[in-house]
């Protein structure tokens, strides 16, 4: 277990946005899970292989090492698709597939030429030959990819689609190529080596021998050709790419939609920043847009019924302000924002995505938009909190249509199903708030241990590790500790539920200061804060004012078990509770979503 989390603590190496969209678009991949399991195990693989390898060239036992290459190389190739902390480990310390592949190569030729075959000099050059192509092959391709990408139009995508548009599935071929181990240079160098090990053990014959090293010579020029096929491709899309934006743009403009939204987030937050807004702005009688501006985004997104255009450069943003546009919405304050903000003719407004006491929830950068809408009183009051001078007209209450299905009151289960969320750590210290490194393992062990009344859902913010890898840590620990305790106690991410299904089913809500708890304020059931500062409960309650309807619980637990038995039980600040959800959620008589509609309706007009 030390060791998995070790390497979970690393974080990911920089990488283009092209081998994004290829994993986001990548036309007929392995499934999911089998290539999961193999970028876990890859690591543990690629090291054993090259162990084996190297016995075998010391023991000559040349078949020995062809298998030893074969299973690693399989996997390494399965593996591409994913994602796993051990993938991101080879990468951050410069073993890409490119490198893993040749020091397998290296190891490879060491066997042959080892073997004491009675040709292994020919079979080794004869191999050694097939491989200098297929890597030049290799190397190429990134170059050509990259080249692609930087006449590359704005694409449409399909997001949760098995079959990508055209455009995003011509570029997602090239990029494809050139991400992980393609099947073609893999099978090549398979079909190498084996005609090698082969045509080592022939006897002395001539004609045998230089048919072996011609069969290694055609797959070296079948990898050239390969690399000549994707030239070419990615010479006809920089030809083709002006065409490809016309259409596209043809295709919005008939659409005429009304409003925008700019998603430009931090790596992979659409899946809970984006994707909250989606049911929300499907059931608008207006037609959309969502601008993604990085790749890292469109595998995360969920489907909507609005066109989704991924638009990497600032000039495709400026294509893509139709003369229909009314509108943008931000879904959160970030650097590229300025790229659009900048137009006039647009009304530029700031969604969030979640309301909390956070300190970035009265963000200075709020004068740059003509409009703020937020969920409630609590959201306005805020800002001057925070010496932020604001006209009442700039903002606008709508509740949180997040919210709107879930139901208010007991759910009705036995046992009680208790929710831990922590919220993440933030990217600056200052503006941390999470209890799950602090306080999170000694919470769950406590509540396993001498709770037996409650059942414990795991469900840690997406994006928990930005900043400190001992987040990483405990979610591992957490992790494992509810898996092994079974029992009705879950890890939500292996049930796969969404946020939203997870509050309506919790009975009690632990949680951080976090817009996730002034969501479930809307249920009405108990809400439990964490104090993972030992802030006295006068001065956390003055700085976080809406937690005056919670239970605080302090960092050493010392009142679980009196926060518990008040929380199940009488529930003494239910009333202050049903207060604050109207001063938070603000009072929207027909329903947040009717809010937002009817402030969509207003500002489209």
């Amino acid at each position: 277990m030390s060791r998995r989390r070790g390497i979970e603590d690393f974080g990911r190496a920089p990488v283009p946005e092209w081998p994004v969209l290829a994993l986001a678009a990548w036309p007929g991949r392995v499934p999911l899970g089998l290539s999961v399991w193999c970028g876990r195990a890859n690591l543990t693989f690629f090291a054993i292989g090259l162990v084996v390898q190297f016995a075998a060239a010391w023991l000559r036992l040349p078949f020995v090492g062809l298998v030893a290459w074969l299973v690693p190389a399989a996997v390494d190739w399965l593996s591409t698709r994913a994602d796993p902390s051990t993938s991101r480990l080879l990468d951050l310390v410069g073993l890409r597939p490119q490198a893993r592949a040749l020091l397998r190569s290296l190891a490879a030729a060491a066997v042959l030429f080892a073997s004491g075959l009675p040709n292994a000099v020919a079979a080794g050059m004869g191999y050694i030959t097939a491989v200098l192509f297929i890597q030049l092959a290799w190397f190429v391709q990134p170059a050509l990819a990259t080249w692609a990408w930087r006449s590359a139009p704005p694409r449409r995508y399909q997001p949760g689609a098995e079959r990508q548009p055209a455009t995003v599935t011509r570029y997602a071929r090239v990029y494809a190529r050139a991400v992980g181990t393609p099947l073609v240079f893999f099978l090549a160098e398979a079909a190498a080596l084996v005609d090698a090990t082969w045509a080592g053990t022939l006897p002395t014959a001539v004609t045998l021998t230089l048919l072996g090293v011609t069969i290694s010579i055609a797959i070296a020029e079948a990898a050239l050709l390969y690399l000549g096929w994707t030239a070419w491709q990615a010479y006809a899309l920089r030809r083709d790419a002006r065409k490809l934006a016309d259409a596209l743009l043809g295709e919005l403009g008939a659409l005429a939609p009304s409003f925008l939204v700019y998603v430009s987030l931090g790596a992979r937050q659409a899946k809970y920043i984006a994707n909250q807004w989606l049911p929300a702005l499907d059931k608008l009688p207006q037609d959309g847009l969502l601008l993604v501006r990085e790749a890292s985004q469109l595998a995360e997104l969920g489907p909507t019924r609005h066109p989704v255009v991924y638009a990497p450069a600032p000039r495709d943003v400026e294509r893509l302000t139709l003369p229909s546009l009314r509108v943008a919405f931000y879904l959160a304050y970030g650097e590229r924002n300025g790229q659009l903000q900048r137009d006039p003719r647009l009304k530029h407004i700031m969604l969030l995505h979640g309301d909390s006491d956070k300190a970035t929830s009265a963000n200075n950068l709020a004068r740059g938009v003509d409009e703020i809408w937020v969920a409630g009183p609590a959201a306005m009051d805020r800002y001057p909190a925070a010496g932020i001078e604001l006209s009442g007209d700039k903002f606008a209450v709508i509740g949180r249509p997040q919210v709107a299905e879930l139901a208010v009151g007991p759910t009705g289960n036995d046992p009680k199903i208790l929710l831990y969320a922590p919220t993440f750590e933030g990217y600056y210290d200052q503006t941390s708030y999470t209890s799950l490194d602090r306080m999170g393992v000694r919470l769950v062990r406590r509540l396993l241990a001498k709770h037996p009344e409650v059942r414990v859902w795991f469900r840690p913010h997406p994006a928990s590790g930005v900043h400190r890898t001992s987040m990483l840590t405990a979610l591992t620990e957490i992790n494992t500790v509810l898996r092994n305790a079974g029992n009705g106690h879950l890890v939500t991410a292996d049930a796969d539920l969404s946020l939203t299904e997870c509050l309506a089913r919790a009975d009690l809500l632990v949680s951080d200061i976090s817009s996730v708890a002034t969501d479930f304020l809307y249920t009405e059931r108990p809400i439990v804060t964490c104090n993972p500062s030992a802030m006295p409960a006068d001065e956390f309650v003055r700085t976080f004012p809406t937690q005056a309807a919670s239970y605080l619980l302090g960092p050493r637990l010392e009142d679980l078990d009196e926060v518990l038995a008040a929380a199940l039980g009488d529930d003494p600040l239910r009333p202050s509770r049903i207060e604050m959800k109207r001063h938070v959620l603000g009072d929207t008589p027909d329903g947040p979503q009717a809010a937002f509609a009817a402030n969509v309706a207003r500002v489209t007009a």
